[in-house]
């Protein structure tokens, strides 16, 4: 049987998730591959709408990870999201469960089959768990997403945070072709191990991304607003007057702390589509009141597109045209949570 690995494209976790599922890939599956074989799977990285579109097409063989489930018969299916929780019980080797990452869920896997832990992996599944779920602390998230006095003795935290940096650019095609060179290299027992991502200087892209942060930070302070009633911060693209930087998509919780939410819309000139982008404050999670994944999911319905993700952070697409219905709708519902 011919196996493809399909994943969440341009995402840590998706990334991190296909290194997971090679690096245990006989474990999990009971196979007797050899490591070339494993290494020579290819690895195809796909957006969550890219599915719900129907733009995939599944083969049986295929291993699909951190995506909804396809409407066809795979080999292997593995999600996190709360928007993918199946209606019914699940076929043999497909898995559900709401975890802090789809990667981490994998590694309980494999656990559970037999795999061996040490230090080393279990140091990376918190790493992902804090990435994919933002479970920063206001240290970690000034260690990762602010310029350093130094890059010593970095922690495995800041080290896949740079190598999501990699695959993080405004260049689609450079970030396919590091995605998947990442994941077709000699493989370490984590991601951080992997002597071919190092390499590759994933230092130089992160100070690139962190400079682009700095810029973008500065420009969106012209147009970010706060709606006191719904306590969300609303990051309107359209009122940009220039185009500049890398989002950072925690920034709205260190300039309003106060906030219980933060949307974020940009519209996709040639798609005729607008991306939304909601969030709970990281820091007071305790705070969100509404189920953002479902939220998403009913406002990509409602207004033309699709939509899903977490219990406190989710996106979607919504047509162009129906964007500024999208941005009333969302924060009228945030205002009825208060």
């Amino acid at each position: 049987m011919k196996h493809r690995i399909i994943t969440h494209g341009n995402c840590t976790d998706g990334y991190s998730s296909a290194f997971v599922v090679k690096r245990f890939f006989n474990i999990l599956f009971g196979t007797k591959l050899t490591n070339q074989e494993i290494l020579d799977i290819p690895v195809l990285g796909v957006q969550p709408q890219d599915i719900q579109a129907g733009k995939v097409q599944f083969s049986p063989g295929d291993i699909v990870v951190d995506l909804p489930r396809p409407p066809t018969k795979i080999f292997f299916w593995c999600d996190h999201h709360l928007t993918t929780k199946p209606a019914k019980e699940l076929p043999e080797n497909y898995h559900w469960k709401i975890a802090p990452s789809c990667a981490g869920f994998l590694i309980d896997i494999a656990l559970e089959k037999g795999a061996k832990s040490n230090a080393e992996l279990l140091d990376f599944k918190r790493a992902i768990d804090v990435i994919d779920n933002a479970e920063y602390s206001k240290k970690e998230m000034k260690d990762c997403f602010y310029k350093q006095k130094s890059y010593q003795n970095l922690t495995s935290l800041q080290k896949l945070t740079m190598v999501g940096a990699m695959f993080s650019t405004r260049d689609r095609v450079l970030n396919d072709e590091i995605f998947r060179t990442l994941l077709t290299s000699e493989l370490g027992e984590t991601p951080l191990s992997n002597q071919a991502l190092w390499q590759l200087n994933p230092a130089l892209f992160h100070r690139a991304q962190l400079e682009s942060f700095e810029q973008w930070r500065k420009n969106v302070d012209t147009y970010i607003a706060y709606n006191t009633e719904a306590k969300c911060v609303v990051q309107d693209d359209r009122l940009a007057k220039i185009n500049i930087g890398v989002p950072d998509r925690f920034y709205s919780y260190m300039k309003f702390p106060e906030a219980s939410y933060h949307v974020n819309l940009r519209v996709i000139e040639e798609e005729k589509k607008a991306r939304l982008g909601i969030g709970c404050n990281i820091f007071h999670k305790e705070r969100c009141k509404v189920n953002i994944g479902a939220l998403c999911k009913e406002v990509g319905e409602r207004f033309g597109g699709s939509g899903g993700g977490h219990f406190a952070v989710g996106g979607g697409f919504v047509k162009a045209e129906k964007a500024d219905e999208a941005i009333k709708f969302i924060l009228e519902r945030f205002k009825e949570k208060k």
